[in-house]
């Protein structure tokens, strides 16, 4: 957990998210610290993305389930306005319904050109 918590402080650090937004986060982890605690799945939300074919990701995010919960309205606006950008109609309600039931499944996998974006739960 304390890992988590200097990736928040990292990011505010760098001035990638607001003293408000790291607050939210770490709040939110600290929500999401008991559940995962008492009998949790032990889920985690994926997210890859390759460029041009690579084989290894140019961004490899790993989110516990119990912290994607609290985390996905924060992620949701930012994310939706730059697929939105690239011509992607993506329904985060769907991403939102498959973190509730915290079933291993892929959720996106999007594919344009050599470029590759999957996210999915394990």
């Amino acid at each position: 957990m304390n890992e988590e918590k200097l990736r928040i402080l990292k990011m505010l650090e760098e001035k990638k998210i607001s003293s408000s937004e790291a607050m939210e986060l770490l709040e939110a982890l600290g929500k999401a610290a008991p559940e995962s605690g008492a009998g949790g799945k032990g889920r985690t939300l994926r997210i890859r993305v390759y460029e041009s074919g690579s084989s290894e990701p140019k961004v490899n995010v790993n989110v516990p389930l119990g912290w994607a919960k609290f985390m996905a309205p924060f992620i949701e606006s930012k994310i939706k306005s730059k697929l939105a950008d690239k011509g992607y109609n993506v329904d985060l309600g769907k991403i939102q319904e498959a973190i509730d039931n915290q079933e291993p499944m892929k959720i996106i996998d999007v594919q344009d050109g050599g470029d590759k974006v999957e996210i999915f739960i394990e």
